[in-house]
């Protein structure tokens, strides 16, 4: 199985590590997620440039967002898929053309199982803060549960405490995959909690 995971409460996701088999789930996710897998044993690979803009573009990557959208039954989308992540095999003239974004690729752990689609899609989203608003708004986790959301028939999507739940029970009456059902009701749970955010970021823009 493989698992984006962006969450700025690590510990959320304690209990879905207690029921996946280490030895078959790999993770990608941004740097501090990464990090907390691995002390738990677990492979993972961060996947942000560090050219963030601030933090500003933190999970807003194109093969982040290929991975997440793809549709695992079409050939046409697993051949792009494919095409995409051979070019960041090709190596580079200089070790200095190596972009920070491509660091996935040059991770032997990883290869095999680059250009795969996303199975699992976990992010929350960081507080809104009405004293550093905007800039407190969530960017690269709202776009990230938007594309799970859209392709919800292939990715499972968890993003809060109560989805995240919801997801490890699924595991584990389902021996570690998820329903076409269960992903379209955390689908429609995600789109309503998207709505809401959202209409409380408008309020707070006319506060401005």
């Amino acid at each position: 199985m493989n698992i984006f995971a962006a969450v700025s409460n690590k510990s959320v996701l304690d209990p879905l590590l207690a029921v996946v088999d280490r030895k078959s789930v790999k993770f990608w996710g941004t740097e501090g997620t990464v990090q907390y897998l691995k002390a738990k044993g677990f492979e993972a690979q961060s996947v942000v440039s560090g050219f963030d803009f601030d933090g500003r573009l933190k999970s807003i990557d194109k093969k982040v967002f290929a991975r997440v959208l793809a549709d695992g039954s079409n050939k046409k989308h697993l051949d792009e898929l494919q095409r995409m992540f051979s070019l960041s095999h090709s190596r580079p003239d200089r070790e200095s053309d190596i972009r920070p974004e491509d660091s996935v690729s040059r991770d032997p752990r990883f290869r095999e199982d680059d250009g795969r689609p996303f199975d699992l899609v976990i992010v929350d989203l960081y507080p809104l803060d009405k004293k550093n608003f905007p800039e407190s708004m969530d960017i690269g986790g709202q776009a990230l549960i938007r594309a799970a959301i859209k392709n919800y028939k292939g990715v499972a999507l968890a993003f809060d405490k109560s989805s995240l739940a919801s997801l490890v029970v699924e595991l584990i009456s389902n021996k570690g995959s998820t329903t076409l059902n269960f992903r379209k009701t955390q689908a429609q749970k995600a789109a309503k909690f998207i709505a809401e955010k959202c209409q409380v970021e408008s309020k707070m823009v006319g506060d401005l």
